[in-house]
This record gives C-alpha cells, sequence and structure tokens, in this order.
C-alpha cells in the first residue's frame, strides 16, 4: 500500500492504496464505522479505491474543515461516515455549484433534517441489523454502491499499446486455478500451476490448457500423449504456489496417484480430469494443448480458488 501526504487541506490523513485511484474519504473516529473497518478498508484498496482518513477535525469547525479538504482533493470523493459524524459536517456538502463528494455512504440512521439539504446527493445507509439479517457483507454493499454511483475511469488498449495494459485487462476474468500434470519420457513427473483451462467439447469431450512456448516444461507436454488438469480448491492455495515455481522438487510433500494412463492425478482436488492429447495447436507465444477427457472426478461439496487481478480470490456469496 502507498502512503498518502501527511497533510490535505490543512488536515492530517491516513492514506491506503494508490493515490492514482478514486478516492474514498473516511470521516470521524475510524471504530464508530465498525468493528470491521480494517476489512473494509482492505476491500476498497483491492477494488481499486484510495482510502483517506481524517480523524482530526476540531469540534464546532468541522463543516469549514472538511470543506477545505474536499476542495483539495484531486477528484470529488465518495465519502464514508458515521450518522453521528455526518450531522456535524453535512453543511460542508450544501453548496451552490456542483457537490464536492461523488456520492455519501452512511453507517446507521441519519435523521431527514440532516439528510434531506443533502437531496441530488447518491446516499448510501447502512444499518448493521439490516445487513445482519440480509446476510450481506458490508464490505461488498459498499463496493456495489460506489461502482453504481462513482465508477473509475476506464483502461484503454490498442494495438501497440503497453502489453501489461492488456494482461491487466485479461485479469479481470476471473479464472480457477489448475496443476496440469504428465510424465516425461524418464516416467518422471511433471507438473506445473496454470489458469488458462477451459471446457471446449462435450461430444466429443475435449477440454483445453496454454503453455507458454517459453515454459522449461513445454516439449515435455508436447512429447506427451496423455496429461491431466487437476482444479484446485480454496485449501490448496499452496499447492499452487509450490507448482508455480521454478522447482525440480514440485512434487515433494504432494499427495498424488494414478489412473489408467499413470500421468499423476493429485488426491484430493476439486476436479481431476485424465486426458489423451487430441490437438495441440500453436497460437503467438503459446501452445494450445486440446485433451480428450478419458476419467474424472470431482467433489462438489468444496469451494474453488480463484484468480483474479493478480491475487488469490475466494467466492462472496451473494
Amino acid at each position: 500500500m502507498i502512503a498518502s501526504p501527511p497533510r490535505i487541506g490543512g488536515l492530517e490523513v491516513q492514506g491506503w492504496g494508490d493515490p492514482e485511484d478514486p478516492v474514498v474519504l473516511l470521516i470521524g473516529p475510524l471504530a464508530s464505522l465498525s468493528p470491521d473497518w480494517i476489512q473494509w478498508v482492505r476491500a476498497l484498496v483491492e477494488a481499486g479505491r484510495h482510502v483517506l482518513s481524517a480523524t482530526g477535525l476540531d469540534e464546532g469547525e468541522e463543516a469549514t474543515a472538511l470543506r477545505g479538504l474536499l476542495t483539495d482533493i484531486s477528484s470529488r470523493p465518495a465519502i464514508l461516515c458515521s450518522a453521528e459524524t455526518l450531522a456535524r459536517v453535512a453543511p460542508a456538502l450544501i453548496v451552490s455549484g456542483p457537490p464536492l463528494a461523488s456520492c455519501l455512504i452512511v453507517v446507521g440512521e441519519a435523521p431527514a433534517v440532516t439528510t434531506a439539504p443533502l437531496e441530488g446527493l447518491p446516499i448510501l445507509t447502512l444499518r448493521p441489523d439490516t445487513l445482519s439479517e440480509s446476510g450481506e457483507a458490508a464490505d461488498a454493499v459498499i463496493l456495489a454502491f460506489l461502482e453504481r454511483q462513482a465508477p473509475r475511469d476506464a483502461l484503454y488498449y490498442q494495438a501497440g499499446s503497453d502489453p501489461r495494459t492488456l494482461r491487466d485487462a485479461l485479469g479481470c476474468f476471473a479464472t480457477g486455478v489448475t496443476v496440469v500434470t504428465t510424465l516425461d519420457e524418464a516416467g518422471q513427473p511433471v507438473g506445473l500451476t496454470a489458469n488458462s483451462f477451459s471446457s471446449v467439447s462435450l461430444d466429443p469431450p475435449l477440454i483445453l490448457f496454454c503453455l507458454a512456448r517459453s515454459s522449461s516444461n513445454l516439449e515435455r507436454f508436447q512429447r506427451a500423449e496423455h496429461f491431466a488438469i487437476n482444479v484446485l480448491h480454496i485449501g490448496q492455495q499452496p499447492m499452487s504456489g509450490a507448482f508455480a515455481r521454478s522447482s525440480a522438487e514440485r512434487f515433494d510433500g504432494v499427495a498424488w496417484e494414478t489412473w489408467e494412463t499413470g500421468v499423476p492425478i493429485l488426491s484430493g482436488s476439486l476436479a481431476s480430469f485424465e486426458c489423451a492429447t487430441h490437438q495441440v495447436v500453436e497460437a503467438g507465444d503459446h501452445l494450445v494443448f486440446i485433451g480428450r477427457v478419458t476419467r474424472a472426478r470431482f467433489e462438489p461439496r468444496r469451494d474453488p480458488l480463484l484468480y483474479f487481478r493478480g491475487r488469490y480470490r475466494r467466492l462472496h456469496f451473494a
């Protein structure tokens, strides 16, 4: 996380995240927002928000100080505060021109006399009792509201642009995580982590994964007549990291078994597919390996290990 400047608009602030991202301004004592405020901040930063906290507002002068802060912030921030704090800072948000904030998130029930003058400013009211009854996570509700009312500016990739931009765009597609395995010519197990896995066809039963031409295991998979794709569950994140490293000891301490073809099947995986190599297709800097599924096993009661925007993720059930 990148620290913010110590003072903005004459106020001391604490910051989390990248200053180039859209701002979410937390006003008032952080503990007044929620016991889970640290989790909220983490979720906001991971979602591409720059979080600022302004807690040193002098009593009786909160509105004046906040207006100075809002004027100095380069973009219109989303504001997150408690209902009690809103009653003291609402006058700072009442201006004759364009609003100084993009939207407002209030923890608790703010009285109508406080919110009425803010008509036209999108407001989300977070009532902890309502959230607990519905089973919704507060940070997920906050993020959904921000995406509607204060969406991030889109980034663009065009042919010839920095390939990192295209890679970041592709990273917006959440995937599962797999370990692809086979045997080399000496009968030794080979395995690597891959998230470029997809189903292709049910009739015939075909699936695929992609392997970079730069991979040290490329020739081993090209020569292999069979391979397996093991889909990992949330408890197998360490295994994903082990098979992603450049090491000859990837299988050390890993429980695996064999079926008909002898290729390694990782025990306890969310799903495993044993395949006969059906076709290998050249595609730019990768090769696409299409396999015909000969046997599969899956465990429906576990949650998958997910990968999104360069990080492992967990399922959130709406």
